[in-house]
């Protein structure tokens, strides 16, 4: 199963999609979890592998689901005694399954690198590649004349976007450095890649002038108040190096000083709602559920048989 799992993590980073493999590090028994069992959990509930049964499951695709939206590792602590002390960076849940046991989960979100998308071959292009590969972004390269002997540190260099190359569901960024070569062109093919960031390099003239040229072809608004000109902090920068340096420092600051990073936002509505099981409040996932009740038209999910009994038999007793 390992092997399953090893398999399918190298599959999905290969593909650039975000996910989170959880591990199995601790248990006391009775559980059914092992030390060292795996599970692979992507954004959209896909869960493959064991890290026990109905009572742990439900918690670990949750908090994976945060471990990929946060971009931060968390222990995750199932346990029957609550009392313990809580500690930064667990997650303490109560096991109010009837098998009882104590686990502990190691979940490690494993994002793609996010990208960064140049468009031209000027001097601030050639500095915007070297300085964000060094600070680990996946550099692609646009522009008919770039080679590779000039762009060695460009991860991808293309002729022209690409949306198919570029991947789905990536943390992206772009900037326009093309110095008034193409500049309308570029702009109008990243702002439809829904990039988080579209930078452009040129004075102020000249972007009045470009999104003037682009509002007249009938670009959107909403897109055309995307682009950000001066791209970069005001560092008060002088050389094309300078500016690259305020550019990409512009985005590391925007990417970081969100509250959920590496997730589009047409994917965030594609979570898997979890219900609580109203007898021992634990975590179920209503899709993999063996235990409803239906009770005054609202459907009621359950871990295990026993309590979907209790609720039964006094169902007011747990709506209060």
């Amino acid at each position: 199963m390992n092997n399953r799992i090893l398999q399918k993590a190298h599959e999905l980073l290969a593909q650039g999609i975000p996910f989170a493999l959880a591990t199995v590090v601790r248990r006391e028994r009775p559980t059914s979890g092992e030390p060292g069992d795996k599970a692979i959990i992507t954004l959209d509930g896909g869960f493959l592998g064991w890290v026990g049964g109905s009572c742990a499951q439900p918690t670990v695709l949750r908090e994976a689901q945060k471990a990929i939206a946060d971009g931060e590792p968390r222990l995750v602590v199932l346990t029957p005694d609550l009392n313990q002390e809580s500690r930064e960076g667990i997650e303490l849940y109560r096991m109010s399954c009837y098998s009882g046991g104590t686990m502990e989960i190691y979940i490690e979100p494993c994002l793609p690198e996010p990208q960064l998308l140049i468009c031209g071959v000027s001097p601030a292009a050639e500095a915007l590649v070297k300085i964000g590969k060094a600070v680990g972004f996946e550099v692609i390269l646009i522009d008919p004349a770039a080679t590779r002997e000039r762009f060695a540190d460009a991860d991808i260099i293309l002729t022209r976007i690409d949306g198919e190359k570029l991947g789905q569901g990536r943390e992206r960024y772009a900037v326009v450095a093309t110095m008034g070569n193409w500049d309308e062109e570029a702009i109008r093919e990243v702002v439809a890649v829904s990039s988080d960031y579209v930078g452009l390099v040129a004075s102020k003239k000249r972007f009045q002038e470009t999104m003037a040229h682009l509002s007249a072809d009938g670009l959107p608004r909403e897109r055309l108040d995307s682009v950000r000109c001066p791209a970069g902090l005001d560092i008060s920068a002088r050389t094309f190096q300078e500016v690259a340096l305020s550019i990409v420092a512009e985005i590391v600051s925007l990417r970081r000083g969100r509250s959920e990073k590496a997730v589009p936002r047409e994917e965030q509505a594609d979570r898997v709602k979890l219900a609580e099981d109203p007898v021992c409040h634990m975590a179920v996932d209503p899709r993999t559920a063996r235990h409803s009740f239906d009770f005054q038209g609202v459907i009621y999910y359950f871990c295990h048989a026993q309590c979907k009994k209790s609720f039964v038999e006094a169902p007011h007793k747990y709506l209060q």
